[in-house]
């Protein structure tokens, strides 16, 4: 797809300074940092995405209700008592 853009002339300096620094055609420096910026846009995945999810073994160790704030806190302080 053609596209044109017009540039002022400081923009244009910069695309030239970048055109000699890189040895790529305008072209491709261009569709190169469209897709540099567009990846800083997209929302980086957690953790638990990037290893591919919780494990299941992890999700069965609390007790029922155990992910509740104050019971967590709890037995957090009763293991912490026992060592």
């Amino acid at each position: 797809m053609a596209l044109t853009v017009r540039l002022d002339p400081e923009t244009q300096h910069c695309l030239d300074e970048l055109v000699a620094d890189t040895g790529q055609d305008k072209s491709a420096l261009v569709r190169e940092l469209i897709r540099q910026r567009w990846q800083q846009l997209q929302s980086a995945p957690s953790i638990t995405e990037r290893i591919g999810g919780h494990p299941s073994h992890f999700l069965n160790t609390l007790p029922k209700g155990g992910a509740e704030r104050p019971l967590r806190r709890r037995l957090l302080m009763e293991r912490l008592a026992r060592k």
